[in-house]
């Protein structure tokens, strides 16, 4: 600064700058360190509050370097005045370096002492596996060869038990025992060992004794089933059943003793199902009704009508053969049980064949059930099933078989196709078709045997001989026969031969019509009494198949027919005392009612001569009427029918020719006082009609 007053302000030290060699101050050379040293400085608060008061710094410098001087002097005498701390000091680090080299060593000895104690436990630990898979090895060597002690070795008590015990219960256990022994020793592993070869001879022994003990058993239990009065299931379920083990040993150990004590059981079995089944079907054989015969076919004459002193032939059976009646109720009772022929006989009852079937085959079926159950759970198998029924059951067909040769009962026939279809459906509900052969051969034999009775009854239809003398219009016995056997077949119609049956049917259909049209009406002489009797033949079928609950197709047929031929009868009834009325009115009718007509040709004379005959006759020509048709139909019903429909004819004719003479004669005509008038004939008609 030039001026001699001038200090230093803050921030300005750096910015000195030194004059030149030339006049003015040189400032020295300044290393970058030192250079740092003054910012530093310059920072410094005592050196800013320095600089800010203006102090010559030179003089400061040297004010604080003293000041330095004088703290290291008297630092100096500080240390000095404590060398003696500060050598008891030292010594005592020296003293704690040393007693940190004894711990230090001390803790290196336990270091080595645990890692000894480390290796030592490691050591028992391996030591103390090794021991436990010894342990372990030893325990499974004990438990096998206890276990293989225990399996081969035979115990003097089962010795004893198997030789000297009866077989009962406790015998079955012993067995059971033995047979796990004498499997064991049957191993590929065991057959290899000594003991096995040493005590295989023993078990031999002990295995033959107890199958011949067995055997004998069972052979014996087996035998008292033939026994009369025996319950067999009783002794199967009770006895056999229980010992079904020692059959299974057999099974196992001597299967040609268990197939003898199989053959044993089934040939009794067979024998005595058999015995049961035959004695059984022979006593209700004896009570047996023959429903039909040969004699009792459509066609064949009925007896009493050949000749006034004919009597019943010995092997007709009448309309029995044909009408279904409380035959039918074996068909609710397919789910009871069989008859028993003594309570039968005692009450004096007599039963159809299909009965019998059906007592039959029910016993069949239940016995069947009850040894399938037995014998699968006995022998494990159902195969001798076949060997035990096959006799009995073939029995059976037999009997069905030789009836069906000589039956001409077609009811009966349908009634053991339907039992046999509902009995099957019982089978299958109990999941056991085990007499569908018996079943299927049944129906084949059974619906044979129907074909050829329906055929014979068409043949006899076909070689029917009318008599010489015409019948008179009563209904005839084949008719009457037709419709029963027609009403039992619709009301049974089995379903699997339905198909079948209604082309049998329609074929037996056509052979009546035609016997009753082409043969027998052909008889009578006049178109009235033909069209009575088949009036009374058709409706005989008509009601009778209604009666039975039995309507079908032939019913509708023979309706149609009957409609048909009532309209035949009314006209040929009018004609007869009413024909030229009615010739007339034919005649003359299209002449005056219609256009076009002509009725200058209309006959005067003709219509007052009809006019005055019906007033003076009509109340007779009803009567006659009356007589004609209370002769030709014994049906009231058909007769009440039957007149109504003339009477109401004749009504109309007559009608219709009074229509003729008004439009004749407008203004009326001349013989007026002879026209009958139509509420009188109605009035009469309502009489006859409410007293026939």
């Amino acid at each position: 600064c030039a001026r001699p007053d001038c200090t230093l302000r803050p921030g300005e030290l750096l910015s000195l700058s030194v004059p030149t060699m030339s006049g003015a101050a040189v400032a020295p050379d300044l290393e970058d360190d030192e250079v740092d040293d003054l910012s530093e400085f310059q920072n410094d608060s005592a050196v800013q509050d320095a600089l800010s008061k203006g102090i010559d710094l030179r003089q400061y410098a040297q004010e604080v370097e003293g000041a330095l001087r004088q703290v290291e002097r008297e630092s100096i005498q500080d240390y000095i005045k404590e060398s003696e701390g500060l050598a008891g000091l030292h010594t005592q680090i020296r003293q704690c370096d040393t007693v940190l080299d004894s711990m230090e060593s001390m803790l290196r000895g336990f270091q080595t002492d645990l890692a000894s104690i480390s290796a030592q436990i490691k050591y028992l630990q391996d030591e103390s596996l090794s021991m436990n898979v010894k342990l372990r090895n030893r325990k499974s060597a004990e438990s096998q060869i206890s276990g293989f002690i225990q399996q081969i070795v035979v115990p003097p008590d089962l010795i004893n038990a198997i030789c000297e015990s009866d077989v009962n219960e406790a015998y079955l256990e012993y067995v059971i025992e033995l047979n796990k022994k004498v499997t064991f020793s049957k191993l590929d592993s065991t057959a290899m060992t000594s003991a096995c070869s040493d005590i295989s001879p023993e078990l031999e022994k002990l295995r033959h004794k107890s199958v011949q003990k067995i055997r004998d058993f069972l052979l014996q239990r087996m035998n008292s089933l033939k026994k009369k009065m025996t319950n067999i299931q009783i002794i199967q379920q009770s006895v056999l059943l229980k010992y079904k083990g020692l059959y299974k040993f057999l099974q196992e150990h001597a299967s040609e003793v268990a197939a003898e004590v199989k053959e044993a059981y089934t040939t009794t079995m067979s024998a005595i199902y058999l015995r049961h089944v035959k004695g059984y079907l022979a006593d209700l054989m004896r009570l047996r009704i023959e429903s039909a015969t040969k004699g009792d076919l459509l066609g064949n004459e009925e007896w009493g009508v050949g000749s006034y002193f004919a009597t019943k032939p010995a092997t007709a059976r009448g309309d029995g053969a044909y009408k279904l009646g409380e035959r039918a109720a074996v068909l609710s009772a397919v789910h009871e049980a069989p008859l028993i022929p003594a309570v039968l006989q005692q009450a004096g009852t007599m039963v159809h064949y299909e009965a019998v079937f059906r007592s039959v085959s029910t016993l069949l079926m239940d016995a069947v059930g009850s040894e399938h159950d037995f014998i699968v759970e006995f022998f494990g198998t159902d195969e001798v099933f076949d060997n035990i029924f096959g006799k009995a059951i073939f029995h059976c067909m037999e009997n069905l078989e030789q009836l069906l040769i000589g039956s001409w009962d077609a009811v009966g026939c349908l009634l053991l196709l339907q039992l046999n279809h509902e009995q099957r459906e019982i089978m299958s509900a109990r999941q056991m078709p085990l007499l569908s052969s018996f079943f299927q051969r049944a129906q084949v034999l059974v619906w044979s045997r129907f074909k050829v009775v329906m055929e014979a009854h068409l043949q006899s239809l076909v070689a029917f001989v009318p008599p010489k003398v015409a019948p008179d219009v009563h209904p005839h016995f084949v008719a009457r026969r037709y419709a029963e056997l027609v009403a039992s077949f619709r009301l049974l119609r089995p379903p699997s031969v339905e198909a079948m049956l209604t082309t049998i049917l329609r074929a037996l259909r056509t052979e009546v019509e035609r016997l009753l049209q082409e043969r027998l009406a052909r008889l009578h002489s006049s178109r009235k009494q033909q069209a009575a009797f088949l009036i009374n033949n058709y409706e005989l079928i008509v009601s009778t198949l209604a009666e039975r609950g039995a309507r079908g197709e032939d019913s509708v047929h023979f309706e149609q027919l009957l409609d048909s031929i009532k309209s035949v009868f009314v006209e040929e009834q009018l004609n007869v005392d009413y024909g030229r009325m009615i010739a007339y009115v034919k005649q003359t009718e299209p002449l005056v009612m219609q256009q076009g007509g002509d009725a200058s040709r209309v006959d005067l004379g003709t219509m007052e001569h009809l006019l005055r005959s019906f007033h003076d006759t009509w109340k007779q020509g009803i009567e006659s009427i009356h007589r004609d048709v209370v002769k030709s139909f014994p049906n009231l019903q058909v007769g009440m029918d039957v007149l109504k429909q003339v009477l109401t004819q004749m009504l109309l004719y007559y009608t219709r020719f009074l229509d003729i003479v008004k439009e004749t004669y407008p203004g009326g005509p001349p013989f007026a006082q002879y026209m009958l008038s139509i509420p009188t004939l109605m009035n009469e008609i309502k009489n006859f009609s409410r007293n026939f």
